[in-house]
């Protein structure tokens, strides 16, 4: 049950950064024709969706792991976990420096297309909210659910021995 109830969390929290991503996103060409960032209001929307998410990741990879009895295979499932961390972090700092190029730069550069704005425009929505940190975010919530799971069962099979 916990597994399901992980799967949904993540399928519905994901939808909604894929929808932020390519519908209150504008692109490098589109110009503006509202006077604020109408992806506040669907971050606003998804950000309770994606925390519950993340509790769930890390009871689901808690759980998991705590359970596990192969040692090797729980170490070799955090530094694969580690390893995917860190070509997620590649693939969303790649993204995001492809975005600024389209752009012309950054808001603090005065050749920007979107020089001025805050940091989190209509045009930046896709920089912080996108598959890649999705990702990266459940991917380290999963490591640290894995790694409190191995230790409180360390700690669990220490205190039975006493």
């Amino acid at each position: 049950m916990l597994r399901l109830s992980w799967l949904i969390s993540i399928g519905i929290s994901l939808l909604g950064v894929i929808v932020i991503e390519h519908f209150f996103t504008l692109k490098a060409d589109d110009i503006s024709t509202t006077s604020g960032n109408l992806g506040a209001v669907g971050i606003t929307l998804v950000i309770p969706f994606i925390v519950l998410s993340l509790l769930t990741t890390f009871r689901y990879f808690t759980e998991l792991s705590r359970h596990a009895h192969d040692r090797i295979l729980r170490n070799c499932f955090i530094i694969g976990g580690i390893a995917l961390l860190i070509a997620f972090i590649y693939f969303a700092i790649d993204y995001k420096n492809d975005i600024y190029t389209s752009l012309g730069g950054t808001e603090k550069e005065s050749h920007s297309s979107i020089y001025g704005f805050p940091k989190l425009n209509e045009y930046t929505n896709k920089i912080y909210l996108n598959f890649y940190t999705f990702a990266a975010i459940h991917t380290l919530t999963a490591i640290i659910g894995g790694l409190y799971g191995i230790f409180k069962r360390i700690k669990q099979v220490e205190n039975s021995e006493h």
